[in-house]
């Protein structure tokens, strides 16, 4: 009897307990369970699956959203799409296919194709009724639609002609979209695993540090500068942050960032068996600098390429110059790859991702 009675608390405690497990909504439940059997979504950094009609891939349709998102990335040394764009058929679009992680869908109301009809069908009555009324109706985004991770992009319009206005009206905000996308998982990729002595070193000595990913070294600290990098057998990744008192504007009036570069890497990035030898930059491409909100703070973002005075080694970096209130101090943080046989973008996504961790020491008191 002790042994039954011992039994039915226990049938009564796993009933209970999946009694709570049960208390989610059914859409809850239902979001959830489709989600979890969902295949996870494939491809590259970088890759986009583009469906629109075959005629307004060829015509001026398609080649807005070439120039959109195939344009070329600023800074490198040679050209390099943002994004590199594959056209598929709607009709082709099959099983395996709708895997990838980053899908385009473009449509209008204008054409009467098998493409064009087929695209329509996926748009309800009533969702065609507003993108034929409202012209301000352009796009909208759905998340893990055929396969977890996934980003579908919606571009629409009654006609090919608004559309395009609107691509070209919003190209920025579209690219910088999908930019997000990309760096969310690049950020899950590389920070699951990362150097906490480097970054706790950084924030007591120069009161700023990153995200640093596992593998990193500090190659050097000093008063007023610090250099982390990455050394691989076909590839080098760096950071190096600089800060002096904050005394003048004179760098945001100006933006002659190349002196302002060439000030620190002269002095800072020099070979320490050859110090004859130090980082400069290729004045043949001219920086690219932007004003730009990086962390909530004004700052300069600049785009170039770097070279070492003997002509040794070079390649693209991205920075960014701004102030920090608290301590009255002028930073500077610069990524920096080397990479001679590999295309140079994929590891700038990567260094531009690390780079926008940064937290300064008063952002970490405040929270």
């Amino acid at each position: 009897m002790r042994f039954n009675r011992i039994f039915i608390n226990i049938l009564l405690v796993v009933l209970v307990i999946m009694c709570f497990m049960s208390c989610e909504s059914p859409d809850q439940k239902s979001e959830k369970d489709k989600k979890y059997y969902l295949p996870e979504a494939g491809g590259n950094v970088g890759e986009m699956l583009v469906l629109m009609d075959s005629a307004k891939w060829q015509g001026e349709l398609g080649k807005t959203v070439r120039q959109t998102f195939a344009a070329s990335v600023p800074g490198l040394p040679q050209d390099e799409p943002y994004y590199s764009l594959k056209y598929i058929s709607p009709r082709k679009f099959n099983s395996v296919l709708k895997f990838a992680k980053n899908v385009m869908i473009v449509m209008t109301l204008e054409g009467n194709s098998k493409d064009s009809r087929e695209m329509r069908k996926d748009f309800t009555p009533q969702s065609l009724n507003r993108i034929k009324d409202d012209p301000n109706l352009y796009m909208t985004t759905r998340q893990d639609e055929f396969a977890r991770g996934q980003e579908i992009l919606y571009l629409f319009a009654k006609d090919d002609a608004s559309l395009i206005d609107k691509i070209t009206a919003n190209s920025s905000r579209l690219v910088n979209h999908f930019n997000q996308i990309e760096s969310d998982r690049i950020a899950t990729k590389i920070f699951g695993r990362r150097e906490a002595n480097i970054e706790r070193k950084l924030m007591e000595e120069h009161n700023v540090s990153f995200s640093i990913p596992y593998g990193y070294d500090l190659a050097k600290s000093l008063k007023n500068f610090a250099w982390v990098r990455f050394l691989d057998a076909e590839y080098e990744k760096n950071i190096f942050v600089y800060h002096e008192p904050y005394t003048s504007d004179e760098i945001f009036k100006s933006k002659d960032m190349e002196a302002f570069r060439e000030k620190i890497t002269s002095t800072l990035m020099r070979d320490v068996e050859k110090p004859e030898i130090y980082m400069t930059y290729q004045p043949q491409l001219p920086f690219e600098v932007t004003e730009i909100n990086f962390k909530d703070k004004f700052a300069l973002e600049t785009r170039g390429l770097w070279k070492l005075s003997d002509i040794s080694g070079g390649g693209p970096f991205v920075s960014y110059t701004f102030v920090d209130q608290e301590l009255n101090r002028l930073y500077y943080v610069e990524a920096y790859v080397y990479a001679p046989s590999m295309d140079k973008f994929p590891l700038v996504r990567e260094m531009s991702t690390i780079l926008w961790t940064l937290r300064t020491e008063s952002e970490t008191q405040a929270d």
